[in-house]
């Protein structure tokens, strides 16, 4: 979304150079969400991860036989996190931003 340097040379994603800046990433991570600025605009972004996601469970401390889980999550796929996160995005950018939102909606099933 926000373009990379190739070479050294500056390919130019969907936003400005250097000004998305992603929101929540540790979780939900098949949706990326984040703040950028197009054409100089401040706007909020909720795009699809294509690729596949592991999503790491820990183990509980209260239960002697709890382990550490580690899932695999397909790409495209709106998975309760997933879905709880582009949510609480909408209301945050929403609420007390007020900026413009930006969807890039791959989901399977849509």
């Amino acid at each position: 979304l926000g373009g990379v340097k190739v070479d050294g040379e500056w390919m130019s994603g969907w936003c400005d150079e250097g000004s998305f800046h992603e929101y929540m990433a540790g979780w939900g991570k098949t949706v990326v969400v984040g703040r950028g600025r197009c054409g100089g605009l401040p706007v909020g972004i909720i795009a699809v991860e294509t690729r596949s996601c592991e999503k790491h469970i820990p183990a509980d401390p209260q239960e002697p036989t709890s382990r550490d889980v580690v899932e695999m999550q397909a790409g495209q796929v709106w998975y309760p996190d997933s879905a709880y996160k582009t949510a609480q995005a909408i209301r945050d950018f929403n609420r007390g931003e007020g900026l413009p939102l930006v969807i890039f909606a791959n989901w399977r099933g849509f």
